[in-house]
């Protein structure tokens, strides 16, 4: 829509043009109609300035603004022999950009109509001769003139609803950039950091009476702080490339499931029993599904080191198929886990992961056990391999 100012001129310019080349102030003596008596040029410009604001006001109700001006012009045609062909297409336009085609239509039906009678006018001082091939060259002139309106008004309007669609994907695009930076870096910060403050509560416990222990214990935290730094560091590397260019060293190092046995050793280190047992034959995985693979693992052990703590156990259990990895991971709910440890959970863990896991073409489901601890299972999908 124009600015107020841009949109007065327009309507300005084209009252103006139609009065000039479409009215009795210059017409041809020849072409002197039904309208016989004298008409002053004062009288045709006043005449027709409620077009002015009529065109001024169509954005806001075009269907209702053209009806009025379509009224207008045929008093103008019949009383005072002007022929406006600008103004009416200008409204019409509108309507076509605005409204649906079935609403279009009718309007251009209006359209036509009012110049069906400026034909007549224009032909009925001919003589018969004369007249059928005037009338076919005005009236091939006002069609086309109507329907260069209408069509050009559809293409605006479909040229706006691409534009409309295209800021819903890129919203939608946004939005879901923004999940998934939210849920790495809740997949990055949260393991490391609850293994970190694990860690060091059992260093400062053990730091009077077994001071080798301790050592270890902040040794592991040294650990874990510098791969999650090392993660961080990818993920802003992917987000804020280089001169404009991804680093796809970084998206080549994201966690995977090989290295599984890392992740666990973390988190034997907290206190925590974990078994591994893997079924079926690994088959090659996506690196979006290899990723989530490890996401899952990691999400389900961390809660574990929150909820069940240092004493209880847990299992990984990997079973692969032809079409599928699933994994379970259980624990017994046996530990006793730190206060603190538990006031770092938000909740929204699970919530990030069955999401990461679903946009794959995964499911996720988790549940309480009734002899105690929780079990999470996740089905991913597998590649399939191509025969030769």
């Amino acid at each position: 829509m124009g600015t107020p100012t841009r949109s007065s001129l327009i309507a300005v310019v084209l009252v103006g043009a139609d009065v000039m080349l479409f009215s009795r102030i210059t017409e041809d003596p020849k072409y002197t109609s039904w309208v016989t008596y004298p008409v002053n040029s004062i009288v045709v410009v006043l005449a027709s300035v409620p077009a002015v604001p009529l065109l001024i006001w169509r954005r806001r109700a075009p269907v209702i603004a053209f009806l009025v001006l379509t009224v207008h012009d045929l008093l103008l045609t019949c009383v005072l022999g002007t022929r406006p062909v600008l103004t009416p297409m200008a409204a019409l336009y509108t309507v076509s950009s605005q409204r649906d085609l079935r609403t279009t239509l009718d309007c251009l039906a209006a359209a036509l109509a009012v110049h069906g009678l400026a034909v007549a006018y224009e032909v009925y001082p001919l003589t018969p001769a004369e007249r059928p091939l005037d009338s076919l060259l005005i009236a091939t002139f006002l069609t086309f003139c109507d329907a260069a309106a209408v069509l050009v008004g559809r293409w605006a309007a479909n040229s706006h609803l691409r534009e409309r669609h295209l800021v819903a994907e890129r919203s939608v695009a946004v939005e879901a950039e923004r999940l998934r930076i939210a849920r790495e870096l809740h997949d990055i910060v949260a393991h490391a950091v609850t293994v970190m403050v694990l860690q060091s509560a059992g260093a400062r416990r053990a730091m009077a009476t077994e001071p080798t222990r301790a050592q270890e214990a902040m040794q592991a935290v040294e650990d874990v702080g510098v791969q999650a730094m090392a993660e961080l560091r990818r993920m802003l590397n992917v987000l804020r490339p280089v001169q404009g260019a991804v680093d796809n060293t970084s998206i080549d190092r994201a966690p995977r499931l090989s290295m599984l046995t890392n992740l666990v050793g973390q988190v034997r280190t907290t206190g925590v029993a974990i078994r591994v047992e893997s079924s079926g034959r690994p088959a090659p995985l996506d690196q979006s599904v290899d990723t989530t693979a490890y996401r899952v693992v990691q999400e389900a052990l961390t809660n574990v080191t929150r909820h069940s703590g240092p004493g209880s156990s847990a299992c990984v259990r990997l079973h692969w198929s032809e079409t599928a990895l699933e994994i379970v991971v259980t624990d017994d709910g046996a530990g006793t886990p730190l206060p603190r440890a538990k006031d770092m959970s938000n909740g929204l863990g699970l919530i990030g992961l069955r999401e990461r896991v679903t946009v794959i073409g995964g499911s996720m489901a988790s549940k309480s056990l009734a002899e105690g601890g929780y079990q999470l299972t996740a089905i991913l999908p597998v590649t399939t391999q191509a025969g030769p």
